[in-house]
C-alpha cells in the first residue's frame, strides 16, 4: 500500500488556526468527519489524545504524526495540515510543530498495516528533500507530488 492510497485531497488544509495540540487534532478530525472517515469526532479526538499520552508524535523538524485507533473510524486515512502558527507538541527535538499528518485507524483492525504506514511516513519525513518540499508546498497537488511514486508498503 502506498501513502498516496490513504492521503486524500479532501483531507488537506493549509490554513489551520489553532493554539494547542488538542485544537489542531480537533480541526483535523473535522476533515475526517466531513469526508465520512469517522462517525464521531469526540471519540476519535479522545483516541488520538490517549495515544499522545503514551509518547509524543512530534517527530522533529516541525512535523507531527498523530494517530488514533477507534471503533468510530470507518476507514484508514491520512489528513494533512499546515498551521498558520506553530504549536508546542512536546516534539523529540523540542521544536514547535507546523506540519501535521494525522492517521485514522479502524478500531477492529488487528493488522499491523497502520504500523507499516506510520513507519513509511516517518521514513519519508526523515528525508531533508521531503521536509524542504513540505515547507514550500502551497497546494494539495504539491503534497500529492511529494509522495508520488515512492516506496510501497507491503
Amino acid at each position: 500500500m502506498k501513502i498516496l492510497d490513504l492521503l486524500n485531497k479532501n483531507q488537506m488544509n493549509f490554513n489551520i488556526e489553532a493554539a494547542s495540540k488538542h485544537a489542531v487534532i480537533k480541526e483535523m478530525a473535522k476533515m475526517f468527519l466531513e469526508d465520512g472517515v469517522i462517525t464521531d469526532i469526540d471519540q476519535y479526538v479522545e483516541s488520538v489524545m490517549e495515544r499522545e499520552k503514551t509518547g509524543t508524535t512530534g517527530v522533529g523538524g516541525g512535523i507531527a504524526i498523530p494517530h488514533g485507533k477507534s471503533d468510530v473510524v470507518k476507514t484508514s486515512s491520512i489528513a494533512f495540515a499546515k498551521l498558520n502558527h506553530p504549536v508546542d507538541w512536546d516534539a523529540l527535538d523540542g521544536k514547535d510543530v507546523s506540519t501535521i499528518f494525522m492517521l485514522s485507524i479502524p478500531g477492529g483492525s488487528e493488522s499491523k498495516e497502520h504500523l507499516r504506514v506510520l513507519s513509511m511516513l516517518a521514513q519519508r519525513l526523515m528525508d531533508d528533500d521531503v521536509i524542504e518540499a513540505l515547507d514550500t508546498a502551497k497546494t494539495k497537488e504539491d503534497i500529492i507530488n511529494i509522495f508520488q511514486n515512492k516506496e510501497i508498503v507491503k
